[in-house]
């Protein structure tokens, strides 16, 4: 066995976005299906958005107290921000990515953060393949 053997080949996640009580996966107009590409956890991408957010709270100083609003909007920003790629329907475009298009899709499409969730906490099965 080695240890180079059980590091990710990849630093990104692909989320086949799926209907959130059928399952299935959806699709886009033109039959292909709709994919969010994020940077998995272990990559730079992805650090770099935790570290900003850990590095300004430490600098909020001693009363560091986060509200749920305040833990709910960082999941939003570091989603935001560790979202590479995408193809989806959006109020009936193909929206181009941008941080900020970004975040009003997964605040209003909330269900779909569980979907990101899931899969950044299953990154780790690459070892499977």
């Amino acid at each position: 066995m080695d240890l180079k053997d059980l590091t990710p080949k990849s630093n990104v996640v692909e989320v086949v976005v799926k209907h959130p009580i059928s399952k299935e996966p959806l699709t886009n107009d033109d039959g292909s299906q709709m994919k969010i590409v994020v940077y998995a956890p272990h990559s730079k991408e992805y650090k770099s958005q935790l570290f900003s957010q850990t590095n300004a709270r430490i600098a909020r100083g001693s009363d560091n107290k986060i509200t749920a609003e305040e833990l709910e909007e960082s999941v939003i920003t570091l989603y935001s921000g560790c979202t590479k790629e995408w193809n989806i329907t959006y109020d009936g475009k193909k929206p181009e990515l941008t941080p900020e298009t970004a975040k009003k899709l997964y605040e209003e499409v909330f269900w779909i953060r569980d979907q990101i969730d899931d899969a950044l906490g299953n990154y780790l099965n690459f070892m499977m393949a």
